[in-house]
């Protein structure tokens, strides 16, 4: 009532609102400050796990390899692309093999890059035949030397030195035309044909490679070598030279074997001559001369039948 005392006019209602008490919430003093208050322990930290000098190292390998697999996978998509590119330009790339010197008036016969034309996965294997290729003609150059030595200064025979030089003229464009050279379209363009031409000739050629290396009357080899040793050193230091290399070259032709082997197993196709047949009947059925003589000779056969029937007046 003192409130309508002072003012009689006023409003009860606002009168009474506004001297209701307002409860105004005091602001908790936070933890820790002052005596009073409890203090909260402070939480332990992180312990941090020492790592090992071998195990960065692992996973430094790992980041490394990882790496390197993403540049192959660059370097493969380039490749592609720029295959399709010169495919639908219709240009072909130059010829850069055999890498012949600017004097000689010859050109080279075949277009060849690992790098552009090889997927990445199988270009470490296909280095490795051709590494083995380069290997055997060093093996068939060093051949010559040795046996013209061993003919002029320790006794040996005319037919040995003979038969090295008939070896590195034949053997080496046979080798890279009858064993690299289809082991690289066979990564190239995954052709069965190609596979089976390679597994085959390479395997009789591995053999021979083992009868040069032991020199049984068709290279230097072990045996020869020994011999020259007896009487002359100097003779036998030299002819030291093939012998390894046969050796070498003898072990990379099967370790060439097994390695192209294992990746063609894993392939999940399997070695098939059906297929290996079927693409050689492909490749013969789509070259242009192997048409044209087919219809030549359908022609001649149906002109041949032709004259016949008209010769005879119509009766056979």
């Amino acid at each position: 009532m003192s409130g309508l005392e002072g003012n009689p006019f006023a409003d009860p209602f606002q009168q009474s609102n506004n001297s209701s008490p307002t409860n105004t919430a005091q602001p908790q003093q936070p933890s820790g400050y002052g005596g009073t208050a409890q203090s909260i322990p402070a939480r332990p930290a992180q312990a941090t796990v020492p790592i090992s000098e071998e195990e960065l190292f692992r996973q430094q390998e790992e980041l490394r390899r990882r790496e390197q697999e993403l540049i192959r996978r660059q370097q493969d998509l380039d490749n592609r692309a720029r295959q399709q590119q010169r495919a639908s330009n219709g240009q072909r790339p130059p010829h850069n093999w055999p890498p012949l010197p600017k004097i000689i008036p010859l050109e080279p016969c075949f277009y060849q890059d690992i790098d552009v034309e090889i997927p990445a996965q199988f270009q470490e294997t296909v280095r490795l035949v051709y590494y083995v290729y380069l290997i055997y003609v060093l093996a068939l150059s060093s051949n010559v030397m040795g046996a013209l030595f061993y003919f002029l200064f320790a006794g040996g025979g005319f037919g040995l030195m003979f038969l090295s030089i008939i070896q590195l003229i034949l053997f080496t464009p046979c080798a890279f035309l009858l064993w690299f050279r289809p082991v690289y379209k066979a990564f190239r363009d995954d052709s069965s044909f190609n596979f089976m031409m390679f597994f085959l000739v390479l395997f009789f050629h591995t053999i021979f490679c083992l009868v040069q290396m032991l020199g049984l009357s068709y290279a230097v080899g072990w045996t020869n070598t020994i011999e020259a040793f007896k009487d002359h050193w100097f003779i036998g230091l030299i002819m030291l030279v093939p012998t390894f290399a046969f050796t070498v070259a003898f072990a990379g032709m099967c370790l060439s074997l097994f390695k192209v082997h294992s990746f063609y197993r894993g392939n999940g196709t399997g070695f098939s001559i059906n297929k290996a047949r079927q693409e050689f009947s492909n490749g013969v059925m789509s070259d242009r001369n192997v048409q044209n003589a087919a219809n030549q000779a359908a022609r001649a056969a149906a002109a041949h039948a032709v004259n016949e029937m008209v010769n005879s007046g119509g009766r056979y």
